[in-house]
């Protein structure tokens, strides 16, 4: 495999990958730069259980905003 066909592999996985996670990350309260894991082998798998039993700050900044409404 040639450079040029790392590159094109990098720059794919850079926009199947870290772009989603950047936003998804971003949306929940995380930082963002957590999607660099993505980049990592197993990284994927570790985002993605971060975001599935993590309580988001993005909800608990919520909840307590009704809460004080009431």
């Amino acid at each position: 495999m040639s450079q040029f066909g790392v590159l094109q592999w990098l720059v794919a996985a850079t926009i199947f990958f870290v772009v989603p996670f950047w936003r998804i990350h971003k949306r929940a309260g995380f930082k963002p730069e957590l999607a660099l894991f993505a980049l990592v082998p197993g990284g994927v798998l570790i985002l993605l259980l971060v975001i599935a039993f993590v309580d988001w700050p993005v909800l608990t900044e919520k909840k307590v905003l009704t809460e004080k409404k009431e």
